[in-house]
């Protein structure tokens, strides 16, 4: 954001609204600020509005320093270290509970490193929040400091890939991550070079200032690209083979991380014949091991700060969205946040509850928004069978879905996935509690049936997905698309 957006009496830039009214009273924005007609305005020192500390009236007219404001210190509050209550935070061993064997593993397989031995590669896979990416940056943070008491630098160069989406950008992402470890200029544009280059200028980061390397690719599954073949397939193939590639001579490991189980059958050939990963998978935490968890965090708050029901129901409400730990400590912080937004020095039940309630509006809904076009639009195909079918059956079948997907596609000008690739995308949303799905016999001798139930109503899944720009035009073919579904829906019923 710009210095105009930030100045106070300035018009709010989108979604700045939320964040000021946090810092203002509620009657502030009722006084006298800057309005377009003023922005020449000199205060009588004669110094520019821009560089002074700006003032909003309230109710009473007596001025409010905003800069004041944000720069003293809170004299309340039940937050001692915040920090530890953000699900980003690396933390210390000691906080870590519930995953000794995963644990374990991650360390046996990168102490070699220590004697400049060989590593394996890692595939860590389980439901979102269950201490992936918390234990593999914890033992590379202690990794790379016992490297630097032997003079040997350990680099860990870890992206995630929702953002980048295609290999070019997240190779590109991996020569920043270790031009900005070293302090060193990356060396490449970003665009206007080829991604063979960009491999090229991180193998020579790597060769001139590492004695060894990691590689972690958080929410590989993401990184699908525009082409049939999801681009994940490429990546993996190269930085599997970097150690040959690079004529490194230090240790390489690989290690992805996902939340689908099946991550590896959807590999090409070639990915999976040079990358042999060692497995290790994180299953849900249960409410025992929340409560641990968070227990373990109690520091983050002020003595005495936490009613003593509030860890056990932030638990219980974590252990009922899928063992999350990571949503069950932003539950703990927001339920803070709320007591302090309330003036209070204790966090109470009340303010569990109401997190909790804030929380679950429209959790799926925002979950749906931030997931990639082809998954957006597997989703949007099954919601569109539900949706139209005559009789709005509870369970679709996927044979119908993925011909309504097909014809989706089509209209979108969108590439199209196999079918196997279409059913992977729907069944990864239960992860997420956005549907179900069930595979039913058809009779003996003649196979199964794959079935999704939609946990939200089908029209405002389709309209949360409308949001993107991509699908807004699929509004006017609402009758062709109901066409389609009813009639391969009848043509699957007269199969079956």
């Amino acid at each position: 954001m710009g210095r105009e957006g930030r100045r106070a009496g300035s018009n709010n830039p989108e979604g700045e609204e939320d964040r000021q009214s946090s810092a203002a009273d509620p009657e502030s924005t009722d006084g006298e600020v800057a309005s377009p007609g003023t922005s020449q305005t000199t205060f009588e020192n004669g110094s520019d509005p821009a560089d002074s500390s700006q003032e909003a009236t309230n109710g009473d007219g007596g001025g409010i320093s905003i800069r004041d404001r944000l720069q003293t210190e809170s004299s309340g509050g039940v937050f001692a270290n915040k920090d530890l209550v953000r699900s980003d935070t690396i933390i210390d061993e000691d906080r870590i509970v519930g995953r000794d064997d995963q644990l374990g593993r991650v360390v046996d397989n990168l102490k070699p490193v220590l004697q400049n031995e060989g590593i394996p590669d890692m595939l860590l896979s389980g439901p979102s929040g269950t201490g992936k990416s918390l234990i593999i940056h914890a033992v590379c943070k202690q990794i790379v400091e016992l490297c630097e008491s032997q003079d040997k630098t350990f680099g860990v160069l870890s992206i995630n890939c929702e953002g980048p989406k295609t290999a070019d950008r997240a190779v590109y992402r991996l020569v920043k991550a270790a031009a900005d470890d070293l302090g060193v200029d990356p060396g490449v544009p970003q665009t206007g070079v080829s991604t063979d280059q960009k491999l090229e200028r991180l193998y020579e980061l790597m060769r001139e200032y590492y004695d060894g390397v990691i590689f972690i690719l958080d929410e590989i599954d993401m990184l699908e690209g525009p082409y049939q073949e999801a681009e994940y397939n490429s990546l993996i193939y190269q930085l599997s083979r970097a150690r040959k590639l690079a004529d490194f001579d230090g240790p390489i490991s690989l290690t992805t991380i996902t939340n689908y189980a099946d991550f590896m059958k959807d590999l090409n050939s070639r990915a999976q014949s040079s990358y042999n990963p060692d497995d290790i998978f994180f299953d849900d935490y249960d409410a025992n091991q929340l409560r641990s968890i968070l227990r373990n965090r109690r520091d983050a708050f002020k003595p005495d700060s936490l009613a003593e029901d509030v860890v056990p129901l932030v638990a219980a409400f974590g252990s009922q969205t899928h063992g999350d730990a990571r949503k069950a400590i932003d539950l703990l912080r927001w339920a803070g946040e709320l007591a302090e937004r309330r003036g209070a020095d204790t966090v109470i039940e009340t303010d569990v509850r109401d997190a909790q309630e804030k929380y679950t509006e429209n959790r799926k809904l925002r979950h749906i928004s931030g997931i990639s076009t082809q998954k957006k639009l597997s989703i949007y195909a099954v919601a569109a069978t539900a949706h139209y079918a005559r009789e709005h059956p509870e369970w679709i079948p996927a044979g119908p879905a993925f011909k309504t997907y097909q014809f989706i596609a089509d209209t979108m000008d969108a590439d199209q996935y196999s079918r196997e690739t279409f059913v992977n995308h729907v069944t990864e949303q239960s992860t997420y509690g956005v549907l179900d799905f069930e595979r039913r016999g058809k009779g003996r001798g003649r196979g199964v049936h794959m079935y999704f139930s939609l946990s939200e109503d089908p029209e405002t899944i389709m309209e949360t997905i409308r949001e993107d720009s991509r699908f807004e035009d699929l509004a006017h073919e609402e009758a062709t698309i109901s066409a389609v579904v009813r009639e391969r829906l009848k043509q699957f019923r007269s199969k079956n």
